[in-house]
C-alpha cells in the first residue's frame, strides 16, 4: 500500500464513519476515531482480504470506492448493533 491509497483509505473511512453514525443514530465507543478504525478495518475486509469489487466500481488510486464505503458502513452498523444487543455492565 502507497501513500495514495492511505490518504484514500482514510478519507474514504472517515465519510463512511459519519455517514454510519448518522443512519443508525448512534456513536461508536472513541467517538470520531473509533469511526475511523472501524471503517478502516471494514475496507481492509473488503477490499484487501475478500477482493470484492462492485462491478463498474471507480478507483482512485487504486481503491474500489463504492465497495470501501460498502465494508466501512456494513462493519459500522454491525458494531452498533451489536453494541445495542449485549447487555451493559454496571460499574
Amino acid at each position: 500500500m502507497d501513500a495514495a491509497q492511505l490518504i484514500v483509505y482514510l478519507l474514504v473511512a472517515l465519510l463512511a464513519g459519519l455517514v454510519a453514525e448518522r443512519l443508525v443514530g448512534a456513536a461508536l465507543p472513541g467517538g470520531y476515531l473509533g469511526s475511523v478504525l472501524a471503517a478502516l478495518l471494514g475496507i481492509f475486509l473488503m477490499v484487501d482480504v475478500l477482493h470484492f469489487v462492485v462491478p463498474g466500481d471507480p478507483n482512485l488510486a487504486g481503491v474500489p470506492i463504492v465497495t470501501a464505503i460498502l465494508g466501512a458502513a456494513l462493519v459500522l452498523v454491525l458494531w452498533v448493533l451489536l453494541a445495542r444487543a449485549l447487555p451493559r455492565r454496571a460499574l
